[in-house]
């Protein structure tokens, strides 16, 4: 078993023009390379931008900065399904996936997100990792425990060596949702908002409680999610209106 003393809170990451937010704890493996993109470095998503190219400058820029340019990238569309890939040498299977996992040192995994949880996966054991776009409907599905299952089916990842993270994200009470979305999370993380029958959804710590349900350690999890509504300038939000994306991505430099 794997001993961690991991800190929690979020630093923002500045290599030349780049910046990104990251999580101290995730640096137990050195050559592990994570972020959330700020949003000063615009938007990440060829689906609302206009300007496809402009999107595939940003990630190459980033990529560059953190390092990683000699790896592939693969930063496939997302489907908010919970369904989730194993990536090998860069290629992903053919189906929906939202969340993606290699033991490939020689590739980097980006997903989206705005509102939707990021959530990073470092196994420190056999040095396998991952990332996942985890909505509502995403985490509804389990997508955290899919993964982490995938993880130790795919790669004999032992639980005791998973760090699990989870990004800047909606949280709190800026997330009322309808009492059809409440209902298909544990009342734990469902607080009524005492409105039209609505709830303030905790999407971040449900994340991080599905991780604890497949025996990962209460010390392996790490919650760095700063609620993006409340960091205009910062962070995107489409609780704010935003249509722009940020980009979670992970790798080993």
């Amino acid at each position: 078993m794997t001993t961690l003393r991991l800190g929690r809170a979020a630093r923002l990451e500045t290599r030349g023009e780049a910046q990104w937010w990251r999580a101290p704890a995730l640096d137990v493996l050195p050559d592990v390379v994570h972020g959330v993109t700020h949003a000063s470095l615009g938007n990440f998503s060829l689906s609302t931008d206009t300007d496809p190219e402009a999107v595939h400058e940003r990630r190459r820029h980033v990529v560059h900065a953190a390092g990683l340019s000699f790896a592939r990238l693969v930063a496939p569309r997302l489907f908010h399904t919970a369904d989730v890939a194993l990536v090998n040498r860069g290629e992903v299977p053919e189906g929906k996936f939202d969340a993606f996992v290699t033991p490939d040192p020689a590739t980097v995994l980006a997903v989206t997100v705005a509102d939707c949880v990021p959530v990073f996966f470092v196994d420190v054991g056999t040095g396998a990792f991952g990332v996942a776009h985890a909505g509502w409907r995403g985490l509804a599905g389990g997508i955290v425990r899919r993964t982490v299952r995938v993880m130790r089916d795919e790669f004999d990842t032992q639980v005791a060596d998973l760090l699990v993270a989870v990004g800047p994200s909606i949280r709190g009470p800026h997330y009322e949702v309808g009492p059809e979305v409440a209902a298909a999370f544990p009342e734990e993380f469902s607080v009524p908002s005492g409105v039209d029958g609505r709830a303030r959804l905790d999407l971040p710590s449900c994340a991080l409680a599905q991780a604890a349900a497949e025996r990962v350690p209460k010390d392996n999890l790490v919650d760095f999610a700063l609620c993006t509504f409340d960091h205009p300038g910062a962070l995107f939000s489409h609780r704010r209106g935003d249509r722009g994306r940020h980009w979670a991505f992970i790798g080993r430099a």
